[in-house]
């Protein structure tokens, strides 16, 4: 059976996303992030190999893909591995600090330590699920104390939602893909929840799926304290901080680069004052646009 032109793209649409983040992909990798087809590992690798466009526009060694020619991003990935698993095991008081705190019901690594894929001055960039209306005061709360114990410069809690509010916006690419690299540490059944509510996820990566779950934390629940909180001081710092914090970040609005991806709303606090999204979606469809180009020539170089 002949490779269709979707399965074609499917496999170089995956590597050359990846690659923008200087990234090559294990086959598993692969195989979780094909955009658009659902496959397994067999079937992607029997089309790679019998693909003149694939072997034309991707490598396969050392048990990595990624475009041809740029074998460098082998190195790059071993080097990034090892400085983000110092970077974590550096930070775990901190992920431990807000997977504690009141009215936290998942905690996931995103953003480049999600991907072990960090260089050296990388945040630990959290997406955070609350309880609900609680959104804004336990941002406020982990930002001031992660403040007084020396880690605001490290911490970037950047990404908060309650469980009301799970759908996320705009719903494309760029998106899904981050949706799929968050690490839950800790509330797997919420992030569940929250895969499921993006149901758009799964039309970019059907072949998707959520990660083992980790044994229940007793200590990540915090029953007691939070319902001695509710008894009126919870509500009230969520107003305050909503007010306060609200204010602040308005008078810093001509500030962001990208306003467009930044919400102030009361289930919840995205402030992606300098999102990439554009520029990344930008590269990808260069790239794509690029190496399809110049199909012809590569097929042909392959065939001789």
């Amino acid at each position: 059976m002949s490779v269709s032109r979707e399965q074609e793209l499917a496999v170089l649409r995956s590597v050359v996303y990846a690659s923008l983040f200087d990234y090559p992909l294990e086959p598993a990798q692969l195989e979780a992030s094909l955009i658009g087809v659902a496959a397994d590992l067999a079937a992607i690798d029997r089309w790679w190999r019998e693909s003149d466009l694939l072997q034309a526009t991707i490598e396969y060694r050392d048990g990595l893909y990624f475009p041809a020619g740029r074998s460098d991003l082998v190195r790059t990935r071993s080097r990034r591995e090892g400085v983000s698993r110092e970077l974590l095991d550096r930070d775990r008081r901190i992920l431990s600090f807000v997977a504690n705190m009141p009215f936290v019901r998942m905690v996931a690594l995103s953003g480049s330590l999600a991907h072990l894929n960090a260089e050296g001055s990388a945040d630990l960039d959290l997406f955070v699920i609350s309880a609900p209306h609680r959104v804004w005061s336990v941002t406020v709360a982990t930002v001031v104390l992660s403040k007084l114990l020396g880690w605001r410069k490290r911490l970037c809690m950047n990404y908060v939602v309650s469980e009301r509010a799970l759908e996320i916006e705009p719903q494309d690419l760029f998106s899904a893909n981050q949706i799929i690299h968050l690490r839950p540490l800790i509330g797997h059944e919420v992030f569940e929840r929250f895969v499921k509510a993006n149901g758009f996820v799964r039309q970019f990566y059907p072949n998707f799926e959520l990660p083992d779950p980790r044994p229940a934390s007793p200590q990540a629940r915090k029953p007691v304290l939070e319902r001695a909180l509710a008894i009126g001081f919870a509500p009230l710092a969520e107003r305050l901080a909503r007010g306060l914090y609200g204010w602040h970040l308005r008078r810093r609005a001509a500030t962001w680069h990208s306003r467009d991806q930044v919400r102030l709303e009361p289930e919840c606090l995205k402030l992606h004052t300098s999102s990439h999204r554009a520029s990344t979606l930008a590269k990808f469809d260069a790239a794509m646009a690029d190496i399809l180009a110049r199909e012809p020539v590569t097929a042909a170089v392959v065939r001789r």
